[in-house]
């Protein structure tokens, strides 16, 4: 509770004159010299660093004020102070930090079908900050240079928060795009002149110290992050309470080698099929905790949410990005939301029907959507409904934001000013204008991802396809109008993980180890995104393992299943489906690895591993609840093979890892 009333509204970029689009930031810095000039500008005085321009903009629109919402400090935002309600959180009150694991005292929404509609209004805020201070020095500019008239003003009404697309093809071999983490750059300025000024997307340095309740968080092990020492943000950086910078050469290298399998993990959210129930697919799209799963439930399609968490690991590190309570003030974490809301508009303009409802319903009985472990407004377990406060964002009526107001750009729905460029044909400011536009967009989009079964069973060869069963044409899981595709399956691991088992992020691998035909490589990964928790509650441990579980999928890329059926070959028989399914698990490994990359536990994969003695194997408070395979047949439609295919029949294939788990680190013991 404050001791004044006030509410600074999120209106985004109200008053430009239209709706623009955010760009990617390699295209924002290459083709609009003009916008990446003020946008550099302008982040970097909302920053407040020394060398930016000195601007005027409303202390609840700084970024260190704007980035403070999502996590620490747990206080109250600058604008929304309330004089006569109390959010209810306190740091100091049993209710809130002795249930394990504690009541998170952050805005942020994870781990609920509120995420994905949360965080739109909370990169809008930022977009809105950056875009008035950026009027201001457009103004400033074109009044002292005359010359320039209409160029900067007009640049500035246009310019949006730009995103970078993580899961571009380009990724795995290029990276992250140097203007993410040089520490300079260069833009344009008046009168066309080159000027190298500090880049503001490299790293955030506290202003007026670090947040008091930053503690340093010692992972598993032993790394340390200094998150009480240090005076900026880091990615990758040492384990000491002084490190020389972000360490961009490891930071690259996490990222090219996940990066196919966020392209994957992308490609798969827009596979789902068209006839699902609608508030079941919401949930499953929108967030990692998938609460309407229930432990019967063997597969799913993957999350938003998950993808988005692989993300925040690779370029964390040991850094901010990894650790929830801290993300939001790695610059970077904007451009990566961005680009997460860009997602959001594609899926939800593909699949308008699909919605978070007011609960779902299994075998007739009704059930809530909740927030589990509360927030700084919400309480332990609060109900989630579509019309719901988006707390702290207020609107310009001073009614809290709901997900109902988040959903949708195009003009019918509650005004953003904000899109995204076209893409497979989308344009998601206009309203798809039928069932089948938004079909047919969304196989072009999961195509481009790299999801194109059609496309993909004329290029495998390997006798052993022949032998993979599908359900015939009269199967009730295959619709009347649709023909299975013969000879083809596309195949999955499925993933459930203990949120608190390493008390802070940590991921699941799923290693190839090579054969004649493929290299070894990194499979996929499913990350935990997690919050430590330091409950007094000495019996917290136990107690975690009862928590919350963490779903996510690995895409096994049909290229490689290809070449461990080559490289299990018999030139006398081919093999069975069972022997293939043997096959695929006896050629991966798994490994859990805290945010670092460190091992911390390590499996074989097959009917063969050996069985890990009893006392090297994992602590059942840390091993992953299950890793299995999963695969399905698909099929097309019987006239028209332009549409999207059909997901018919998941088959559970048991667990990859039959040889339990190896503790290699005691973390894990």
């Amino acid at each position: 509770m404050s001791s004044v009333e006030y509410h600074y509204p999120v209106i985004g970029r109200k008053g430009t004159g239209g709706v623009f689009d955010r760009l990617p930031i390699e295209t924002l810095e290459k083709d609009h010299p003009y916008q990446f000039a003020l946008f550099i500008l302008a982040f970097a005085a909302i920053q407040q660093r020394p060398d930016a321009p000195q601007v005027m903009e409303e202390p609840a629109g700084t970024f260190m004020e704007i980035a403070s919402i999502h996590g620490r400090p747990f206080i109250e935002w600058a604008g929304d102070r309330n004089k006569d309600t109390s959010t209810d959180y306190s740091a100091t009150d049993k209710k809130d930090t002795n249930p394990v694991p504690a009541r998170f005292g952050g805005y942020c929404n994870h781990g609920s079908v509120f995420f994905p509609t949360w965080h739109r209004p909370y990169v809008m805020l930022l977009e809105q900050s950056i875009g008035n201070i950026a009027d201001q020095l457009a103004h400033d500019i074109e009044a002292k240079n005359p010359h320039e008239c209409g160029v900067w003003i007009k640049a500035a009404k246009e310019l949006r928060f730009p995103y970078w697309d993580w899961a571009e093809k380009d990724v795995s071999e290029h990276g992250l795009p140097p203007v993410l983490y040089e520490n300079k750059v260069e833009i344009v300025a008046a009168g066309g002149q080159k000027q190298i000024v500090d880049n503001p997307l490299s790293f955030f340095s506290f202003v007026d110290g670090i947040p008091s309740d930053f503690s340093d968080e010692t992972l598993s092990t032993g790394q340390v992050a200094y998150f009480s020492k240090w005076h900026r943000t880091y990615r990758h950086a040492a384990s000491t309470a002084n490190p020389e910078g972000s360490n961009i050469d490891q930071l690259q290298k996490a990222f090219k080698a996940g990066a196919k399998d966020l392209r994957s993990k992308v490609a798969q959210l827009f596979a789902v099929n068209d006839d699902e129930v609608s508030a079941l697919a919401w949930d499953e799209f929108s967030n990692h905790t998938t609460e309407s799963k229930r432990e019967m439930d063997n597969y799913n399609s993957g999350s938003l949410e998950g993808v988005h968490d692989a993300v925040h690991i690779l370029v964390g590190g040991t850094g901010h990005m990894s650790a929830p309570d801290v993300a939001g003030f790695d610059p970077l974490f904007f451009l990566h939301h961005s680009n997460v809301d860009r997602l959001l508009a594609l899926w939800e303009w593909c699949y308008t029907e699909y919605w978070m409802e007011s609960g779902y319903k299994l075998k007739g009985q009704s059930y809530p959507w909740t927030q589990q472990l509360g927030t700084y407004a919400e309480v332990y377990n609060a109900q989630l409904l579509p019309d719901g406060p988006l707390q702290p964002f207020r609107t310009e009526q001073g009614d809290y934001w709901t997900s109902s107001q988040a959903r949708f750009l195009h003009a019918d729905a509650y005004p953003k000013y904000y899109s995204y460029p076209e893409f497979a044909g989308i344009e998601v400011n206009r309203a798809a204008m039928s069932a089948d536009e938004r079909a047919l967009a969304r196989k072009k989009v999961a195509a481009h991802y790299g999801f194109d079964p059609q496309t993909t069973v004329q290029q495998v060869t390997a006798p052993a396809w022949t032998q993979l069963p599908v359900p015939d044409k009269d199967h009730p899981a295959v619709p009347v109008d649709h023909t299975v595709i013969p000879e083809y399956r596309t195949f999955a691991v499925h993933v459930k993980l203990l949120e608190h088992a390493f008390n802070s992020s940590y991921s699941f691998q799923l290693h190839h180890k090579g054969n004649n035909h493929s290299a070894p490589q990194i499979v996929g990964t499913v990350t935990v995104f997690a919050r430590p928790d330091h409950s007094p509650c000495k019996a917290c441990i136990l107690r975690r393992e009862a928590g919350t579980i963490i779903h996510g999928i690995i895409p096994i890329p049909p290229a490689l299943i290809e070449s461990i059926m080559k490289s299990n070959a018999d030139n006398e028989m081919v093999a069975t489906f069972d022997q293939t399914l043997a096959h695929v698990k006896g050629e991966f490994f798994g490994k859990i690895v805290n945010a670092t990359g460190s091992e911390l536990a390590r499996a074989e994969g097959g009917t063969e591993a050996p069985q890990i003695p009893s006392h090297q194997t994992t602590s059942r408070n840390v091993t992953p609840i299950e890793i299995s395979l999963v695969s399905t047949a698909v099929a097309e439609h019987i006239q028209d093979k332009g549409r999207p295919v059909y997901i018919c029949d998941w088959q559970h294939h048991d667990g990859v890892f039959s040889g339990g788990w190896q503790a290699t680190h005691p973390a894990a013991a």
